[in-house]
């Protein structure tokens, strides 16, 4: 039942989260639809002023769709409406008379027009396209009652011949022979520039310019513009203007000025006439210039330059062809026609090239129609006025129930998403963690599935929305589906994210990890590879860093080249094989050189691999490998001869002890006798003390070629160190005083442990306190010291040699070696080797200095802890 339960309730949460969610989405489609129209936030007076209009308007739809025909007069009289319709440029009806039916191109009633009517004005063409519905408002993405007109503006190309500007209104204009067009605001940039105007542009330009320059005129040193009125009013008064010296000047000196102007500037007021005959430039305008000033002709009238070449400023022209800058020598200076240019309707054009433009029209059956409407009595119930009225009463109502329905339903959906994703990827009566199809796929390919789904089920509504709801009665129920859809491969896709992050893999569950994963084993195997190219060849860090320099040169060189696209790639290319291949040579190398270094530490069992290696490399390596097995095979020669050395000499040591036993038992009895030879005595004491130092060089022997062939086996445990090293210095001390020696020695308070087999470590010990004994000189110090050093224990012996050491340190510790390589004392040579071999065998160290006649041995063991002692 808890199984039931558990599907249950996630099907009803899943149901849940699809109708709440429809809900909210069609609360919030409609909210933006009522806002869109401009219905949302109106109410009163001024939301039935819009619905009545909008009734009007849709009329004046249907009526001009059908404006060739009959302006749908039957669907007019079928709905109740009167309608009038007025063609006019400007939607202005100024003094018309709206029951004159001369005033109309068309309308359905005869009588006055009522108190209230309704009017529209509605702009066609010959190809508007008009969408038609019976509905007021359409809210479900279908089109309503719209007349969309296409291309109503019509480009003409023009040559420019002339450009300016006015500084009053910061304005461009063009001159195309008859008219001034003005100039789209994003075809030039006028600028702050020191680099003056283009090479191209400034020759086109003056070539412009020099051919508008009139055949008659002559070098002006002033120059003049002004517009048709002032050109009219300077027509009527000329013959009154040429009889009072034919000068003009500025309105505010006409009158007190006219006098003294006529004698001192008559020579340069004759000049003036003679030009304003010559180039008919209207007088009110007349502007002295300097003599070297540039003069621009527009339609035969002289217009002063913008500026010179030099002066910090430039037009700069985007044309949709070719751009450039223009000095200012090359722009004429309209502010002067300011008032006129503002006043006119000017077209408006877009730059093409530096020296022709794009000027817009109007399409010429672009015409504008006034509509009047008002209702009949008679109205059928959906006419658009009766819907109007409809929507009065019910849009107050969506005001309030659509956001409220839209925010418990978001609630809703909210608050049953949470429990979805809360029962999840929940663990099951076994423990395990519940899961679904789609949590096991990547997650990438759960996306581009679910992306996939959710664009078919936008296809579907938008489809459904723009055409099947007009044609079917279905289309709302496939709307719904489509929705329907979407929302459910929405919650499966969260609930596959969501199961995944409860697993802790939501990463891991990536096409980009797996890929990354793959790409880091032979990534890992690269750096690794590179790694020990470095560690292993002191000289890898010289190489990497002449490689990044050749390549950096390389590199450079490539960059000048104009072609240097298609090279790079290849330079690329190849610098990643080359790295690769020396990384390749140089790992082959470094395991060739491991390998040789092993063996010269004396690790004769490395062998090189190689296998896929270069052709030189292998040829070394297999050397190696051969003189590895070579050595191995010498080594392995020697130890067998060494252990037939040790079992000869343990055979022999075991066959001389039988009878020396006897020998010595027997010098034993004889010794008990009485004899009164006193020679014979003596050689009785001789032959004792002989036998015994054999039996003692036997003893040795054994014990040196069990300890050399690893045969003893130890007793290892916790030895105080302390204590031992205090029992072997008192067992020699009567020898140390009769040899005439001075121990001293330095040992520690407290006790100190280490891990050895007592009875052996105490031999040790012993064999070194002999040697002091043996070889000290008589008179001198000896010293015996036990320290800690960082979890060592360090036993030191060290005396001054009674004869010279003219040997080293590790021939001493050969076996059968003395120290005074003479044969006149009683040592065996065999005391420092068994007393090493013995040390190395229980994990200790026994190192020899000699240093002149100082002779020194310290023996190392890792010291216990005291507490972990038992």
């Amino acid at each position: 039942m808890s199984k039931v339960y558990k599907r249950s309730s996630h099907l009803l949460y899943t149901i849940g989260i699809c109708v709440f969610s429809m809900i909210m989405i069609s609360s919030i489609v409609i909210l933006n639809a009522l806002d869109d129209c401009g219905l949302m936030y109106t109410s009163g007076t001024s939301l039935k002023k819009l619905l009545m209009d909008q009734a009007a308007y849709d009329y004046s739809i249907w009526a001009l769709s059908d404006k060739d025909g009959n302006y749908n007069e039957e669907f007019m009289n079928e709905k109740g409406c009167n309608i009038g319709i007025i063609e006019n440029d400007n939607g202005n009806l100024g003094d018309l008379d709206l029951n004159d039916s001369s005033t109309y191109i068309y309308r359905n009633f005869d009588q006055e027009l009522p108190a209230q009517y309704y009017m529209t004005n509605v702009y066609t063409t010959d190809d508007s396209e008009f969408y038609l519905s019976e509905k007021l408002y359409d809210f479900l993405f279908v089109n309503g009652n719209e007349v969309y007109n296409y291309d109503i503006e019509e480009y003409q190309p023009k040559d420019i011949k002339g450009i300016g500007y006015d500084m009053v209104g910061q304005k461009a204009y063009v001159w195309d022979g008859e008219n001034f067009i003005e100039l789209n605001d994003t075809s030039y940039n006028y600028k702050a520039s020191d680099e003056g105007g283009t090479y191209n542009t400034t020759n086109i330009y003056d070539r412009i310019w020099a051919s508008q320059v009139p055949e008659d005129s002559n070098q002006h040193s002033f120059t003049a513009a002004d517009d048709d009125k002032n050109q009219t009013s300077q027509e009527d008064d000329s013959s009154k203007e040429k009889n009072e010296t034919n000068v003009v000047i500025e309105d505010e000196k006409i009158a007190n000025e006219e006098n003294s102007n006529e004698e001192k500037d008559n020579s340069i007021q004759s000049e003036e006439i003679k030009d304003e005959e010559d180039q008919m430039l209207p007088a009110e305008s007349i502007i002295t210039t300097s003599g070297d000033a540039k003069i621009l002709y527009i339609d035969g009238k002289a217009y002063p330059a913008l500026g010179d070449d030099n002066s910090g400023y430039i037009l700069e022209l985007y044309g949709a062809k070719s751009s450039g800058a223009l000095s200012l020598s090359n722009v004429a200076d309209l502010s002067d026609l300011h008032d006129q240019l503002g006043s006119e309707d000017l077209s408006v054009c877009t730059l093409d090239t530096v020296s022709s433009v794009m000027e817009y029209t109007m399409d010429s059956s672009y015409k504008q129609y006034t509509v009047i409407t008002f209702p009949r009595a008679d109205q059928s119930r959906d006419s658009f006025f009766v819907q109007a009225q409809r929507y009065l009463g019910i849009i107050p109502v969506l005001h309030v129930a659509l956001p409220l329905l839209m925010v418990i339903s978001g609630i809703l959906v909210l608050v049953l998403s949470i429990l979805l994703v809360i029962r999840a990827g929940n663990y099951d009566d076994h423990g395990r963690l519940s899961t679904d199809i789609l949590a096991d796929f990547p997650i990438e390919v759960t996306f581009v599935i679910f992306g996939c789904v959710e664009s078919l089920a936008i296809a579907v509504i938008h489809y459904s929305a723009g055409y099947d709801y007009n044609t079917s009665q279905y289309g709302l129920v496939v709307i719904g589906i489509g929705l329907l859809i979407g929302i459910y491969a929405g919650i499966l896709w969260a609930e596959s994210i969501i199961i995944n992050f409860k697993r802790k893999q939501l990463f891991r569950n990536t096409l980009c990890y797996k890929m990354l994963r793959a790409m880091a084993r032979p990534l890992r195997r690269g750096i690794d590879s590179i790694k020990t190219v470095l560690a292993s060849i002191k000289w890898g860090y010289r190489i990497a860093g002449m490689c990044l320099v050749i390549a950096f040169v390389e590199y450079m060189s490539i960059a000048v080249i104009d072609d240097k696209e298609s090279l790079m790639l290849f330079w690329l290319l190849e610098k990643a094989v080359l790295a690769a291949i020396i990384i390749k040579v140089l790992k082959q190398y470094a395991k060739v050189k491991k390998a040789a270094v092993d063996m010269a530490n004396g690790n004769m069992d490395v062998r090189v691999d190689t296998t896929k290696m270069l052709i030189d490399l292998e040829e070394h390596g297999q050397a190696l490998n051969k003189i590895g097995n070579g050595l191995n095979t010498a080594v392995n020669e020697r130890m067998k001869s060494e252990r037939m050395k040790t079992e000869l000499i343990t055979n022999v040591s075991h066959d001389i002890k039988t009878p020396l036993t006897s020998v010595i038992n027997y010098v034993d009895l004889l010794q008990k006798e009485n004899f009164d030879n006193e020679t014979a005595r003596s050689y009785l004491e001789v032959l004792d003390r002989q036998a015994k130092r054999l039996k003692k060089l036997i003893e040795d022997l054994i014990e040196a070629s069990k300890a050399a062939s690893g045969s003893i086996k130890f007793n290892m445990e916790s030895v105080n160190a302390r204590v031992l090293l205090n029992q072997s210095v008192g067992e020699f001390e009567d020898r140390l005083q009769g040899s005439n020696i001075t121990v001293v020695t330095q040992i520690p308070d407290r006790d100190v442990y280490v891990r050895a087999d007592n009875r052996y470590l105490f031999r040790v010990l012993d064999n070194l306190m002999s040697n002091i004994v043996k070889y000290s000189q008589e008179g001198t110090r000896a010293y015996v010291e036990l320290n800690e050093d960082g979890g060592m224990v360090r036993y030191t012996f060290k005396n001054i040699s009674r004869d010279k050491l003219g040997i080293s340190a590790d021939e001493l510790m050969e076996r059968f070696v003395r120290g005074d390589m003479s044969r006149n004392t009683e040592g065996n040579g065999l005391g420092l080797s068994i007393a090493r071999s013995l040390t190395e065998s229980m994990g200790g160290k026994m190192e020899l200095t000699v240093d002149g006649d100082l002779f020194k041995v310290d023996v190392t063991f890792p010291e216990v802890v005291k507490e972990s002692v038992a």
